[in-house]
Formats: structure tokens, C-alpha cells, sequence
């Protein structure tokens, strides 16, 4: 199953060229500012992609989905063909994607946050996450996994880890083939450190300019179902960025 992942357009998805495949998945913040028309006009584009099956979350610019949830809901049904997971999940040729939108943060106001120090909260969230996830799509990352403002575009943005650590102990604890988020714009790229464990892969499109000035629109992957139990998850997992292959030993470049 070839998978194309982006997160962090907000609004600029019409500027990405994508060649296809079997599935497209968006990590969150399609939007800049809580307007419906934006939404549209990203689910319009979402729609065009000629993907068999096309994925999303929101993220924390992604307000209207908090604040408007039954609009929202009257939206995606003129798409019928688009998926979106909030705390939920769907299964696709044996492959169980799971999606959720929750991100810490050090100060209320964004949209599916909760404070930093919020531990149980942080817990209540990740524990829906199925044992048997092979595919987990959050927008933020988890700590210590392509979690850092690499480029700081202001001179008051930090340089400590900024990924949740319940997240990261959840995603220990069940193994997902890939996790897939955004959020950390200057993050973008992949981390595979074991064949065995989860392949982390951060899809921000935009820098922390919110231009494109990461390396890469989208990233590719390829991923085989081997067996459904828990812990004993094989990484069957080929990750392509552009025309380059990576094997999944390697790390990224």
C-alpha cells in the first residue's frame, strides 16, 4: 500500500503537486483562520487528489471543527469519498488507521489542546488509541521523535522538546508500523531507528516561515500488513521521499 503524507498546508494546499496512489493522508492544520470557506475549499482540492483513499485530521489552527462541529459535519457529507478521524479509526485492505488531533501546549486557546502538565488529560486521550493500530496519525509528535524547532524564524521560539511524553509511552506501549503527525514545522522528515519499532515520519509541508522552505512537499511510504498482534507488528516499510528510496534502516538525510 503506497502512502503519500502531508500535514501543515494551512491553506496553501493548491501550491502541492501530488502524482497518486493508494492513499493520501493529511496530520492536521489545513486552515489559518476559524473560517468555513477554508475548510471547502481544502476538501474541494482533497477531493480532486487522485488517490484511492484520502485521510484526514485537524490540528490545532483548525478551530471550526471544535467550535462548529455540526457545520462541520453537514460539510463532509457533500464528500462522501474523503475519511476523517477524530479519535476514531478505519480499515483499509487489513491496515487500521487511527487519527486523533490532541497536542499539549503551554497556553489554552488552540484548538484539541490541553496544557503540557495535564498528564491524566494527556493519558485519557492516547489510551483510545487501539492495541492493534498499525497506522497512528496524530497532529503534534510524541517527545524526543522529530519534535524540535529546528529553524526558528523568532528569536522567543524554544529549542526544548516539544512532542508530548504520554504520547511517546503510548506509542512504546503498541507499536504502530508508522506514526505520522506535524504540528513542529522544521521537524519534517523521518525517523527509523529499528525495523521492529514504529517508523516516525513528521509531513509538515510548510516551514516555520509558513512558506515552503522544508525540504520536501510530501513524503512517501510503503506499507505491508504482516500480522495483527500486538507487539509483534513486523515494519514492513519502504519509504520513498521524491525520486529518492530509503530502505527502512536508514535514517533520514
Amino acid at each position: 500500500m503506497k502512502i503519500h503524507c502531508i500535514s501543515d498546508t494551512h491553506t496553501k494546499h493548491r501550491e502541492i503537486e501530488l502524482p497518486g496512489g493508494d492513499v493520501l493522508i493529511h496530520a492536521g492544520d489545513i486552515m489559518s483562520k476559524d473560517d468555513p470557506g477554508q475548510l471547502i475549499d481544502f476538501l474541494v482540492w482533497f477531493d480532486e487528489q487522485p488517490y484511492t483513499h484520502k485521510i484526514f485530521i485537524c490540528g490545532n489552527h483548525d478551530h471550526v471543527f471544535e467550535d462548529n462541529p455540526e457545520l462541520v459535519k453537514k460539510i463532509l457529507r457533500l464528500f462522501p469519498s474523503l475519511i476523517y478521524l477524530q479519535d476514531s479509526e478505519v480499515s483499509i485492505n487489513g491496515i487500521k488507521f487511527y487519527g486523533t488531533p490532541w497536542i499539549p501546549t503551554n497556553h489554552l486557546g488552540k484548538a484539541f489542546s490541553f496544557l503540557r502538565d495535564a498528564t491524566l488529560l494527556a493519558k485519557s486521550h492516547w489510551k483510545n488509541i487501539p492495541d492493534d493500530t498499525d497506522v497512528l496519525i496524530t497532529h503534534g509528535p510524541a517527545y524526543n521523535r522529530l519534535d524540535k524547532i529546528t529553524k526558528p524564524v523568532r528569536h522567543n521560539q524554544t529549542t526544548l522538546n516539544l512532542g508530548d511524553k504520554s504520547l511517546r509511552e503510548r506509542v512504546e506501549e503498541i507499536n504502530p508500523q508508522l506514526h505520522i503527525c506535524g504540528h513542529i514545522h522544521s521537524s519534517q522528515g523521518i525517523l527509523d531507528e529499528d525495523e521492529e519499532t514504529t517508523t516516525y515520519i513528521n509531513a509538515s509541508c510548510l516551514g516555520e516561515d509558513y512558506q515552503y522552505s522544508n525540504k520536501r512537499r510530501y513524503i512517501e511510504c510503503e506499507i505491508l500488513k504482516i500480522t495483527s498482534e500486538i507487539g509483534l507488528q513486523e515494519n514492513g516499510i519502504k519509504l520513498t521521499i521524491g525520486k529518492q528510496v530509503q530502505e527502512s534502516s536508514l535514517k533520514e538525510h
